[in-house]
């Protein structure tokens, strides 16, 4: 029996398995030869045996040329598996079948037009707008709903003037369709262009989700009053639409909800916090309540609070509420307790609540230090200057929390009023508790006044070590040129985070006179204040340090040679090539590395003609690594020899991983 007679006995077998198997077979063989039997394939009751010779068929190179004789298929309506099959194999050919589907669109039989249409949705071409749009006024109802639904698939800005005209036809299930279609095309829409469908049930839903996603500022009105609408999914979706329209006219969206009766409208929207399941309309809920600044709201916009991921809606919403109502916050402050208060304390801060002055006075006094706490930076916030005293003494409070909140609060007023927080704050320098004058010296430290250096100068000297290392921070902000003996003398500070500071401070001053300080520098106890003097000098006396900078080179710290060599060769450029090379003999691994990388960039050839053989047999594998990778760099094709000796007897697995990999980049001869 001929291969295809065994084929065609598999496919006509009623044990599915068999009929794969018959498909699978055909596979193998000449399957140009078999396309009778695919195409019968086409229409088999089996899913899995439709699926088989689907992808069988698109894996011939003539499958393109047979376009016509699968369209075909769409007429078999007696099959419904192989009008499926046929609308699978015409989308997954994309653009290719588009000119022929194009040329079918008008086909006496509808479920064939309805089939075009969708599958000319699903290659989504552009060339299929103008068929699609002919498709709306399409007698039949099908037709017409599925023109409608694929010119939103294409998000086809051109089609919503037919998609608005196309309304009129008296069928729900294509104004339904229209609707969601202008919504996923998002092209703006006036409400008159649907107002006219508003009352009927069936349509209201996606009429205010088509005004939330595509209606222009026109359409705000009816989404608020819809908030109140008696039918739930309605409600819903109002509540949602307003926060996608918001996006794009939020004036609009404010406007129109400050005019509404607030009262109905913030009950009806509140009832959605409770919804357990959909936390996207409750998010969205949070936003439209503050935006409704309804005094009822704050109570149940606090309770959100306790829900994490609902924190920051919440409290964006209560702010919202105080910029437009501060008296609602007021009102709720004596309802509430504890954490609530906090909370309510921060909101006025974050709002600007000036007349909360008095309540955030209290608040200051209270025995629940997270109040105190949100008070203080409330306080802060609102630019309560008068309280200045009042947060100087929570400076003294046990809690850090607290002390953190009015220093951040100090912070705030003293940019506001340098003058007035400097009276506050001058007393506390001179206060016995060194943690007192810590803070003094970090808010004055950060007035916008050159005077405070005067001050401050005077903290240097302080015998607590938290004060003087907040004081010597004040001079990063300002030009140091009168006040650089001060900072001399403070290179003998006990402290080495002082000195540190110091050091970066006066070479990074453009001053000469900071030479002596950067030259006692070199000699300093402390590692990073010698590396930071080499880099100081280099900066401050530019080629003139050079001398200075080499005899860093000879430091038993690897830290302050690498500052050295990378100083020099800013300073220097090739001319530091020696120096360089010099330091491949350094004991310290990363000092021979750091060299390698800077004559990588300022050497030539010479320095790895010479050392490359010594180097790629260094005991520390990150020399062997560099090595390897500055000699591809250098030499390019030219490294191959070295590294593949290396490669023969390296045992880290890290380096004959990098071996391999340079290896298998360099070109081959």
């Amino acid at each position: 029996m001929a291969l295809n007679d065994e084929i065609s006995e598999a496919l006509n077998s009623p044990d599915e398995e068999v009929r794969l198997q018959g498909l699978r077979d055909l596979a193998s063989c000449d399957a140009n030869e078999g396309l009778d039997l695919i195409f019968m394939a086409f229409g088999d009751e089996s899913w899995r045996v439709r699926k088989e010779a689907i992808e069988l068929y698109l894996r011939l190179p003539i499958s393109r040329e047979l376009i016509g004789e699968i369209i075909e298929l769409l007429h078999a309506d007696e099959n419904a598996g192989l009008r499926n099959a046929a609308v699978e194999i015409l989308t997954r050919m994309g653009r290719d079948s588009v000119p022929m589907l194009l040329g079918q669109a008008r086909c006496p039989d509808h479920d064939v037009r309805k089939f075009i249409i969708d599958i000319l949705g699903d290659i989504n071409d552009p060339e299929a707008v103008p068929v699609l749009i002919t498709g709306l006024d399409d007698e039949d109802s099908n037709v017409r709903a599925a023109a409608a639904e694929n010119l939103g698939k294409l998000k086809s800005a051109e089609a919503v003037p037919k998609l608005l005209k196309a309304m009129h036809h008296q069928d729900l299930l294509l104004q339904f369709t229209i609707l969601d279609a202008l919504s996923r095309i998002a092209s703006p829409v006036s409400l008159n262009d649907l107002l006219p469908y508003k009352d009927e049930k069936l349509l209201r839903k996606a009429l205010i989700d088509c005004f939330g996603r595509a209606g222009d500022d026109s359409a705000v009105a009816e989404l608020v009053v819809s908030l109140t609408d008696p039918m739930r999914n309605v409600r819903e979706a109002a509540i949602l639409a307003l926060v996608a329209i918001h996006s794009r006219y939020p004036d609009a969206v404010i406007q129109q909800l400050s005019q509404c009766e607030k009262g109905p409208a913030a009950v009806a929207v509140s009832g959605y916090l409770d919804d357990e399941y959909n936390e996207p309309l409750k998010r969205a809920t949070l936003r439209v309540l503050g935006w409704l600044g309804a005094a009822d709201s704050v109570v149940p916009l606090l309770k959100m609070l306790d829900y994490e991921s609902l924190q920051q809606e919440a409290l964006a919403a209560l702010v919202d509420i105080g910029c437009g109502n501060c008296q609602a916050l007021l009102t709720t402050w004596v309802k509430v307790e504890g954490n609530q208060q906090a909370y309510l304390a921060y909101v006025m801060g974050e709002a600007g609540c000036s007349e909360g002055l008095s309540v955030l006075q209290d608040g200051l006094l209270s025995d629940d230090n997270q109040i105190v706490r949100m008070s203080a930076y409330a306080l802060g916030k609102i630019g309560a200057v008068q309280m200045l005293p009042n947060l100087v003494d929570c400076l003294r409070s046990e809690s850090s929390e607290v002390q953190e909140a009015a220093n951040e609060a100090l912070i705030t007023l003293g940019k506001s009023f340098p003058e007035e927080s400097f009276n506050a704050l001058e007393p506390l320098l001179t206060d016995n508790d060194p943690t007192q004058r810590m803070f003094a010296v970090m808010v004055l430290r950060e007035l916008h006044s050159p005077a405070v250096l005067d001050t401050l100068g005077l903290a240097l000297k302080d015998s607590a070590v938290e004060v003087r290392r907040a004081a010597v921070k004040v001079f990063e902000r300002f030009d140091v040129s009168d006040h650089i003996g001060a900072l001399l003398l403070c290179l003998t500070d006990e402290d080495a985070e002082v000195r540190r500071t110091i050091i970066e401070i006066l070479g990074n001053c453009a001053n000469e006179d900071a030479l002596d300080g950067l030259q006692l520098a070199l000699q300093d106890e402390d590692v990073w204040v010698r590396a930071s003097a080499v880099r100081g000098l280099g900066r401050v006396a530019g080629p003139r340090s050079c001398s200075l900078v080499e005899s860093a080179l000879k430091d038993p710290v690897g830290l302050v040679s690498i500052a050295a060599l990378e100083t020099l060769a800013t300073l220097a450029g090739a001319g530091a090539v020696n120096h360089m090379v010099t330091a491949l003999d350094h004991s310290d691994e990363e000092v021979v590395t750091a060299a390698m990388n800077l004559l990588t960039h300022y050497g030539s050839e010479e320095w790895i003609n010479d050392h490359a053989e010594r180097l790629i047999n260094h005991p520390f594998w990150v020399v062997r690594a560099q090595i390897a990778r500055s000699s591809v760099e250098v030499l390019g094709q030219k490294a191959r020899p070295l590294l593949e000796a290396r490669l023969a007897l390296e045992t880290e697995e890290v380096v004959r991983q990098q071996l391999s990999d340079l290896l298998t980049d360099l070109p081959v001869n």
